[in-house]
C-alpha cells in the first residue's frame, strides 16, 4: 500500500497461527506492506519461524516488485536490525524485500540492512554452530540470490554442489550443543532417524525451492531447515500455538511421560517455490479446483514410487518421512498451496510400517481437509518427543 502500512498487516508480540493466517488472507486480496515483530513469541513455537519465513516468502511473491517491509518499533533502534535478522522470518523477511523501510514509514533504509542481511549469512553459512545457534534453535538456510560464494556448506558439498548424502555428523553435533545444557541423556534419541529426515525433507525441498514450473529460476528463492528443542511443560496450552491437533498430539504424552516435561525435537523445512499440489498438477492450481482434488494431489506424494521429477532415486522421500514419524511416535504439520494438513501418531509403536489409513492427513483443525489462503512453497514440522522415559 502506498501510504504506511496497514495495521492489519502489522503482526504483533503475542501473535499466533490464527493470526498468521489471517495476514495470509490479506496478503491475497491486495497489495501490503508488511511489518513483523523483531522479537515474535512465535518463533518458539513448534514450525513458528519456518511458518513466518513462509508469510515473508507468499507477501514478497504476491507483491513485488514493489514488496516494502516496514521495521517494528518493539526494541529499540539500535538493536532492531540485529534482532531481526538473528530470526528465520527477519532474515527472509529482509532478503525477499524489494525495498525496506524505518519504522517512521518513510526512511529508506534497504542498502543497510541489505548489508547487514550479507553479515548475517557469513555467520550462517561459515560460523561455528555457537554463532548460528538462536535460543535453542539451529537455523541452515540457503538464500540463492544473495550467494556469493555458493549454496550453505552445511547442507551442501561445497565441491559438487550435491545435497550432503549424510546429515548424521551435523545432527550429533547439534544434539551436543542444543541438549548439553537441558541435561538431557543424548544416548537415547535415535540420531540415525533424526538424520534420514534431514535428509529425505531437505532434498525434498532442494528439488522444488529455486525454479517455478516453467523451469526458470525465481528472482528470489530460498529454503532451508531449521532444527531445534522445544520443551514443553504438560499439559499447557500455548506450546500448541492454537492449533487443536498439536494441543490433542501434546495431551497423549501424558499418558507416556514419566514426568510433567517432555522435549520435543523439530526438524522444520521449507522452501519458496509452487507448492506440492501445483509440482504435481504440472501448472498452478487454478482457483475452481477442489479442495478434495488439491488434497489428492498432495497426498499422492507421500505413496511410494510417485514423484514430479523423472529419476528413478526419486519418489520414496516422503514415504520414508512417514515411516521415520510412525516409528518414533510423532507429529508432522503440512502448509502448502491451500491446505494446512496434520498426522500424529502415538509413541512406543512396536514394529511400525505405514499403512493406507496412516496417509489420511486431517485438517490442522481436525477433521476433513478445508480451504485456507494461498502459500507460497511447503512447510513442513515434525516434532519427535524425546525422554519420555527419564
Amino acid at each position: 500500500m502506498a501510504n504506511g502500512a496497514d495495521t492489519r498487516d502489522r503482526l504483533g508480540l503475542s501473535a499466533g497461527y490464527e493470526k498468521l493466517e489471517a495476514v495470509l488472507d490479506l496478503v491475497n486480496e491486495r497489495g501490503s506492506r508488511l511489518t513483523v515483530p523483531n522479537k515474535w513469541g512465535f518463533e518458539a513455537r513448534p514450525g513458528g519461524s519456518v511458518s513466518s519465513a513462509q508469510l515473508a516468502m507468499t507477501w514478497s511473491r504476491r507483491n513485488e516488485p514493489s514488496a516494502t517491509l516496514q521495521l517494528s518499533s518493539d526494541v529499540p533502534p539500535e538493536h532492531a536490525a540485529e534482532t531481526l535478522l538473528d530470526r528465520t522470518y527477519g532474515l527472509i523477511a529482509a532478503a525477499f524485500a524489494d525495498r525496506i523501510i524505518g519504522r517512521d514509514g518513510e526512511r529508506d533504509v534497504t542498502g543497510g540492512m541489505l548489508r547487514l542481511v550479507s553479515q548475517r549469512l557469513d555467520e550462517l553459512y561459515g560460523g561455528s554452530f555457537g554463532q548460528i545457534i538462536h535460543g535453542q534453535s539451529l537455523p541452515l538456510i540457503s538464500v540463492d540470490h544473495l550467494e556469493r560464494d555458493g549454496p550453505n556448506p552445511f547442507l551442501y558439498h561445497p565441491r559438487t554442489g550435491e545435497v550432503r548424502s549424510d546429515f548424521t555428523g551435523l545432527v550429533q553435533q547439534a544434539l551436543a550443543r542444543l541438549i548439553a545444557r537441558k541435561r538431557l541423556n543424548k544416548d537415547g534419541i535415535d540420531t540415525e532417524l533424526l538424520a534420514t529426515l534431514f535428509r529425505e525433507l531437505f532434498s525434498n525441498t532442494h528439488l522444488h525451492a529455486r525454479t517455478d514450473l516453467d523451469g526458470a529460476l525465481y528472482r528470489r528463492s530460498a529454503r532451508g531447515i531449521v532444527f531445534a528443542l522445544r520443551p514443553v511443560d504438560i499439559p499447557i496450552e500455548a506450546f500448541s500455538g492454537g492449533l487443536p491437533t498439536l494441543r490433542e498430539y501434546i495431551e497423549s504424552m501424558e499418558r507416556h511421560a514419566a514426568r510433567p516435561r517432555v522435549e520435543f525435537l523439530e526438524v522444520s523445512v521449507f522452501d519458496s517455490g509452487p507448492g506440492l499440489a501445483a509440482r504435481a498438477y504440472g501448472s498452478p492450481v487454478p482457483e475452481q479446483m477442489s479442495i478434495a482434488q488439491e488434497y489428492g494431489l498432495v497426498h499422492r506424494c507421500f505413496l511410494k514410487s510417485i514423484t514430479s521429477v523423472p529419476n528413478s532415486a526419486h519418489g520414496w522421500g516422503l514415504p520414508r518421512v512417514m515411516l521415520g514419524l510412525k516409528s518414533a511416535g510423532g507429529f508432522m504439520r503440512l502448509r502448502t498451496g491451500r491446505l494446512s494438513l496434520c498426522k500424529w501418531f502415538p509413541p512406543k509403536i512396536t514394529q511400525p510400517r505405514v499403512l493406507d489409513e496412516d496417509l489420511a492427513f486431517l485438517d490442522v483443525d481436525g477433521g476433513t481437509p478445508k480451504q485456507h489462503a494461498h502459500v507460497v512453497g511447503a512447510v513442513f514440522t515434525i516434532l519427535i518427543p524425546i525422554g519420555l522415559g527419564n
